[in-house]
């Protein structure tokens, strides 16, 4: 069953690195131009496997939106949560795990699609299953006016050696100052009950 994570009115539920960091603007979460890079995190539940659902668009930046998964939450902060980095729509991604901290040298695979305008919303969709340590996001540019749209797979990520999965909150990252990102709709499915299947393609 999908579950809403944000009530498209206020921040419940949601940790971010810097207060003001982030606001809630046309019922998105929109993240502040003048913030520092950072991320906000989902705080009610942790996730090791799931299906996370939401629409993304890029208001003003010089980078792909960005979001972490199976990242850690300690003090002092690890870069980027320490955390997998999918960039929807198109498909960008890094690895913050502490001894990689780069592109993933062979670790993600990217699958060809157009080259989607992040300035229009999007649709993705990531299916993370932490026992095998894989993800994968399916994404969609919804036309003007829809609800949804069918998606297909722009990034997979694999790392048979040192598997990633592990339960942690589910976030949004600024990736570096300047830039105003808008997520909203997002809901999640844990446990998830076809791991295999992505729903939105």
């Amino acid at each position: 069953m999908l579950v809403p994570v944000f009530d498209g009115k206020t921040l419940d539920g949601w940790t971010a690195h810097a207060k003001d960091a982030f606001v809630v603007r046309n019922g998105a979460i929109h993240s502040q131009k003048n913030a520092s890079r950072g991320w906000i995190y989902y705080n009610k539940r942790q996730y090791k496997s799931f299906r996370w659902i939401f629409k993304v668009r890029q208001v003003s930046g010089d980078h792909q939106p960005t979001v972490l998964i199976w990242g850690k939450v300690q003090t002092p902060p690890l870069n980027g949560l320490g955390a997998i980095q999918f960039q929807p729509p198109n498909g960008g991604a890094w690895d913050y795990r502490p001894g990689h901290n780069n592109g993933g040298k062979g670790l993600f695979t990217r699958y060809p699609h157009p080259r989607w305008d992040i300035k229009k919303w999007a649709q993705c969709e990531i299916l993370a299953n932490g026992d095998t340590g894989i993800a994968r996001m399916a994404c969609c540019p919804l036309p003007d006016g829809a609800t949804k749209c069918k998606a297909q797979e722009v990034l997979k990520f694999e790392d048979k050696k040192e598997p990633a999965g592990r339960e942690a909150p589910l976030a949004i990252q600024i990736h570096n100052k300047g830039i105003e990102d808008e997520y909203k709709d997002l809901v999640v499915e844990s446990p998830v009950a076809d791991p295999a299947k992505f729903i939105t393609t």
